[in-house]
């Protein structure tokens, strides 16, 4: 009886230092976005649509919030972030469930119709993403592929919105409504 309660003690107090180690932005999760009201931090639009949304919490905890996968990966290229995540997510495509980015398959193409034009999104299994893929002749991509993909003048795949397309988000991915419409461009 002595040795089981020295053994659950023991277990305890394991658990304890655990918790008490364990990273508060870790513990925190992804932060909440308000649809329709917060703000992206690279671009300034309002962040309308789940399922583009992602967001990145730096090792000091402070949260940043995009209305895409490619506005985030910018930002972390242009203020020099990306050592300092600790943790990043993303929106599955289908389900709008937050993912961490290092387990999501991503699908990039000039065919993926995204707010600010640069053709990236998420899933969480390669099953959708593969399909999705396939149906726009795009390509499935993991974190440290899209982390590496070069910045450019026109965003992260050569494309980006029209300038006068203010809204820059809508409710579809064909390609109609309010997004941008990419086979107009010359990627």
């Amino acid at each position: 009886m002595k040795e089981r309660i020295l053994t659950c003690l023991a277990a305890l107090l394991l658990g304890s230092l655990a918790a008490g180690c364990s990273d508060p932005a870790e513990a925190s999760g992804p932060p909440e976005i308000s649809y329709g009201r917060d703000i992206c931090v690279e671009c300034n639009m309002i962040i309308s649509e789940p399922r583009f949304a992602a967001a990145y919490r730096l090792d000091d905890g402070e949260a940043k919030v995009f209305d895409g996968v490619g506005e985030l990966v910018k930002h972390a290229h242009r203020h020099d972030e990306f050592d300092r995540i600790a943790f990043a997510w993303a929106h599955d495509y289908y389900t709008e469930e937050w993912i961490l980015v290092e387990s999501a398959h991503f699908v990039a193409g000039e065919g993926v119709v995204t707010p600010m034009g640069h053709g990236i999104v998420a899933f969480a299994t390669m099953e959708d993403a593969t399909a999705f893929a396939g149906e726009r002749e795009a390509t499935v991509l993991r974190w440290d592929e899209v982390a590496a993909l070069p910045l450019t003048s026109e965003g992260l795949l050569g494309h980006h919105h029209h300038d006068d397309d203010e809204a820059g988000h809508g409710g579809d991915d064909t390609g109609g409504g309010d997004h941008m419409d990419h086979d107009s461009h010359d990627g």
